[in-house]
Parts: structure tokens; C-alpha cells; sequence
């Protein structure tokens, strides 16, 4: 299925998840993960830093705190997309890591939610190949 308009802001699983993004950007990983399924899936793609899968809410925390100490300097631009039960994050990354050298990277992450809890977030390097 394409996506190709933006989801509806307002939706409460979109709000959801978005809002966890603006917790990882500020670094509030707490935050972040407050909204995960004590035992949610997230699968990150292998050629990211510390990629892999990662189970349950204490993983993705240790997860997501290795990922934002990375950084020195971050902008997240984030456009969230409804894709029948499923929502997707096209995350823009760009800043400065903590040796000095600058990067800017994009990611589709998609995330299932039921009952106002993240049950499953799987990551992909390429846009692309969901979208």
C-alpha cells in the first residue's frame, strides 16, 4: 500500500506515538518509552548502532538512552502517516554526534498500537521500502 498523505495530528495513536518523539528529541527517554507495551517488539535495522531487535520496554529504554547519548546536537523532523492499523514515522535526523562529525540520516519507523500502548515498532534504513 503507498502512503502518501500526512495522518491526521489529531488521531490519538498518531498523537501517541509523535509525542514520544518529542520526548527522544529533548531527551526525555522516559518520556519516550512511557507509551511502549511492557512487552512491545522493536526491531531496529542491523546497520544502525546497537541494531537488532530489542524486547520489552527496559530494553528499548537502554536502547533509545545509547542512541540520544550519540548526539551533541540533534534537530528530529518527524511526518507521521496512517497506514490502516499501522503508523508510520518518517524520522529526519540531522545534528552532530559527540566525536564532532556531523550527521543527517532518514528512517521509516512503523508502529502498531492497541489500547493506547506501542506493541511493535519495526525500523527501516530506507524510506522507501515503506512508503
Amino acid at each position: 500500500m503507498t502512503t502518501t498523505s500526512p495522518a491526521d495530528p489529531t488521531d490519538p495513536d498518531v498523537a501517541l506515538v509523535l509525542a514520544a518523539y518529542t520526548a527522544y528529541a529533548r531527551g526525555d527517554i522516559d518520556a519516550a518509552v512511557a507509551d511502549l507495551d511492557p512487552d512491545v517488539d522493536w526491531v531496529e535495522p542491523e546497520e544502525f548502532p546497537n541494531g537488532g531487535a530489542h524486547h520489552g520496554r527496559d530494553a528499548v529504554h537502554k536502547y533509545l538512552s545509547a542512541a540520544y547519548a550519540m548526539w551533541s546536537e540533534l534537530v528530529s523532523e518527524r511526518t507521521a502517516y496512517r497506514r490502516g492499523e499501522e503508523i508510520v514515522i518518517v524520522h529526519h535526523m540531522r545534528g552532530v554526534q559527540t566525536d564532532g562529525v556531523p550527521l543527517e540520516l532518514t528512517a521509516a519507523d512503523v508502529f502498531t498500537v492497541r489500547e493506547g500502548r506501542v506493541v511493535r515498532m519495526h525500523a527501516h534504513a530506507d524510506p522507501a521500502e515503506v512508503l
